[in-house]
């Protein structure tokens, strides 16, 4: 079983003269998840934050989760107040 994450985010830091942020997309692998939303979406947070830096310098707009076929389980994760990750499913 494979897990993957799309992370569309900004950097806090860039805003191009006002001009405002721009937006990327990144793929975090799981190769071993556990199968729980909860833990391995934590599991991709924390491989984002040591490949990109902290959340204080980052802002993620929204994560999807997609399973080894390509296909998105259940709805985008969006960020709430300070909470990132689902509590459950």
């Amino acid at each position: 079983m494979k897990r993957y994450y799309i992370f569309k985010w900004y950097e806090n830091t860039t805003n191009w003269g006002g001009k405002g942020f721009i937006e990327r997309t990144n793929r975090i692998n799981l190769t071993a998840p556990v199968g729980k939303v909860e833990v391995d979406a934590k599991r991709a947070v924390d491989l984002f934050v040591r490949g990109f830096g902290n959340l204080k310098k980052n802002t993620i707009i929204s994560i999807k989760e997609f399973d080894e076929n390509d296909q998105q389980i259940g709805e985008d994760i969006v960020p709430s107040g300070d909470s990132i990750i689902p509590v459950k499913k």
